[in-house]
């Protein structure tokens, strides 16, 4: 229910020509944690990456000081909101339309929510790790 409410809220607040997809955002939580809430990337400092989506602790920052987007939602985090699942899906989901929203920018073109996916993890969208995100995307949508 938390992936739902937090994915039906951004696309209501943000308004996206094509609204991102519930099920995107679950193969996303399985692909960066296991859905495991206390998952941790093992790096320490601004790119460590701690809970179910695997937010870095810079992105934390950039959204609750750079650009403080989730604070005028009436969200304020810190990093270790990030081990609380409700905040890491909001801050999460936050972060992979922000992420799509600078890729786009940069190719001057519209992108796909997988594309975005690929930026949020910072890798190319041909990468052998997005293999893992698709076989849970596709599971999901029930596609083999």
């Amino acid at each position: 229910h938390l992936i739902q409410g937090w994915t039906q809220y951004w696309n209501k607040i943000l308004k996206p020509v094509d609204p991102l997809d519930i099920d995107l955002v679950k193969a996303l939580i399985a692909s960066e944690s296991s859905f495991n809430p206390s998952a941790w990337n093992g790096i320490k400092g601004p790119n460590r990456a701690r809970g179910l989506m695997q937010v870095l602790d810079r992105s934390v920052q950039y959204l609750k000081d750079d650009f403080p987007e989730l604070h005028n939602h009436f969200i304020n985090l810190s990093e270790d909101d990030m081990l609380d699942s409700n905040l890491s899906i909001c801050a999460g989901i936050r972060w992979l339309f922000r992420k799509k929203q600078l890729r786009e920018a940069k190719l001057k073109r519209a992108i796909t929510w997988r594309e975005a996916v690929a930026g949020y993890k910072s890798i190319k969208p041909n990468d052998g790790l997005m293999k893992k995100f698709d076989k849970y995307f596709k599971e999901l949508k029930g596609e083999k």
